[in-house]
Formats: structure tokens, sequence, C-alpha cells
């Protein structure tokens, strides 16, 4: 599990370098077939899965809301394993937000797999997955909520005692 710390309008996670792989090779994949839908080409059922809502309307507009959203992930992960850092509440909704739909698209690609070739470890594996991903999610959320660490001892008039 990810722990996320605060300090300040700053929130820090630390994951490790199969973490940071495994987020960057399915963010990646994600934005992929967010670009084949910009193409043109919704035919794609994980976009069906994550998209199935479309209450806006706007399917384009949400498909380049999505990707920017992918492409501020992909930038902020560290080369290897290590220290995220999300700025204020925007980028950190930004994360929750993409991460939720990431958990939609892996669990629509990972369904559309289990049903040709069906086994209880890969079930198993889907649903630690879920869990994995559902549990960053939820303590990014709860990050936000922590009360604020000053970002110095001597911040305004509080005494570090």
């Amino acid at each position: 599990m990810i722990g996320w710390d605060r300090c300040g309008d700053t929130i820090i996670g630390i994951l490790s370098p199969r973490q940071i792989r495994w987020l960057r090779k399915h963010l990646t994949d994600y934005r992929h077939r967010v670009d084949r839908g910009l193409s043109g080409c919704y035919d794609d059922p994980v976009l069906m899965a994550v998209f199935a809502n479309n209450a806006e309307g706007n399917l384009d507009l949400r498909l380049h809301r999505a990707r920017q959203s992918i492409t501020v992930l992909l930038d902020a992960l560290p080369a290897r394993g290590g220290v995220i850092e999300v700025y204020g509440d925007m980028s950190r909704m930004t994360w929750v937000w993409t991460l939720q739909d990431l958990r939609v698209a892996v669990a629509a690609r990972l369904a559309g797999l289990s049903n040709t070739s069906a086994s209880t470890a890969g079930v198993d594996a889907q649903a630690k997955l879920q869990t994995w991903l559902s549990g960053i999610v939820e303590s990014l959320v709860n990050a936000g909520e922590m009360p604020l660490i000053p970002n110095g001892p001597n911040n305004g008039s509080q005494s570090w005692q």
C-alpha cells in the first residue's frame, strides 16, 4: 500500500520501482487508447467502459481532458521508484480522477482478457490490482483532507514545542 503525507499544499507519496513501472505502462496504454478515440476510433471497449456515462455529451472534449490529465501523471512519475509530489488541490484531484479512470480502464481490459482465458489466479490478481488502485485513490483523497502541516518551524505564531 502507498502512504501519502501532506506538507503545506504539497502531498508526497513514495512508490516502489515496480509500482512506478506498472503505473507508467498502464497510463501509457490508456493514453494510447484515448489518442485512438481522438482520431475517431470509438470502438475500444476500454474507452466505452471509462466514458460509458457521457453525461456532458461532448466525448471529444472529455477525451482531450483525459489526455491532458494522463500526461500530467506521466510527467510527475519519477524515472524509477521514488517520491511523487502532488502540488495543490487541483493537481490532487487530477490524480484522483485519472487514477479512478485508470482503475475502470484496467478492469475493462482485464475483464476482456478473462473472458477469453478465465482462471482463478487471473481473477485473484485482478481483485488485488483493483484493491491496490482503489487504495491509492482513497489514501490520496484522505491525504488531501489531513490538517495542514506548516512548511517550517516558525510558520506564523505557531511554536513547535
